[in-house]
């Protein structure tokens, strides 16, 4: 956690900004105390003490604090970006970074692999059911520089919920977007050769984009797409590489 609140105010905080001579801190969701963390190699942020039983105080790296303060950052270096936050109490979500972005309200929730696809469809809903526009980000990786790539369930359902994208982040406002495309290996037979679709894709890599310049809201209906499905959901999606999807489609 980046955040907590100042026991004696009721002031939130964020890590960077805290001092242990503010203790105690506490967590805005299991309202039990955590501590400071600060040091030279790793970001400062709040942990709670063990035993941990809250939702927001397990399986967070130190690469996914480190992502969602450098989105942070950027948008609120940004005059287009108002009310940007880090973890904002919503009540069900707390998305990593919100704001309002060329006036919409955007939810941008950074993905590692430790969130369930049943979490992410049940946030997806959340934000929707509140008005809200959301952006899932994964983190921009070297096997994706590959030739062929296995997605994970999650990347599957991101890219059908998405129109065919997947947006990696690389860098403040800077996303990579990327299609997968299928791939028919060829099967040696008795009597002949055959194509056969194979559970790898052929990773098709767009140019980058910004979050503030390029994205746009969308409110997509339910769908059942050949690998997942999905609820109605309101994203934030890129509006060039939906256009030039639907072209090539």
């Amino acid at each position: 956690m980046l955040t907590a609140i100042r026991e004696r105010d009721g002031r939130k905080l964020g890590a960077w900004e805290a001092d242990k001579r503010d203790r105690p801190f506490i967590c805005f969701c299991c309202q039990r105390v955590v501590t400071l963390r600060q040091g030279r190699v790793i970001a400062p942020h709040f942990a709670h003490l063990p035993p941990v039983v809250c939702e927001y105080g397990t399986g967070e790296s130190e690469a996914h604090r480190r992502c969602k303060l450098a989105i942070y950052e950027s948008l609120c270096a940004d005059p287009r970006v108002s009310k940007c936050e880090l973890e904002r109490n919503l009540g069900t979500v707390r998305p990593d970074v919100s704001a309002y972005i060329n006036g919409v309200p955007v939810a941008i929730e950074v993905q590692l692999s430790t969130l369930s696809l049943i979490k992410i469809m049940h946030r997806t809903s959340e934000y929707r059911r509140k008005g809200i526009y959301v952006l899932w980000l994964p983190v921009y990786h070297h096997n994706l520089e590959r030739e062929l790539y296995s997605p994970r369930p999650w990347e599957r359902w991101l890219h059908e919920a998405y129109s065919g994208w997947v947006y990696y982040w690389l860098e403040g406002a800077t996303v990579l977007p990327i299609h997968f495309r299928d791939y028919y290996m060829t099967i040696r037979g008795r009597m002949r050769d055959y194509q056969k679709l194979s559970r790898r894709q052929v990773p098709i890599t767009s140019r980058p984009v910004n979050i503030i310049e390029h994205f746009r809201p969308l409110r997509r209906p339910a769908w059942s797409g050949r690998h997942a499905h999905g609820p109605s959901a309101w994203l934030l999606s890129d509006k060039d590489n939906q256009q030039a999807l639907a072209g090539a489609g």
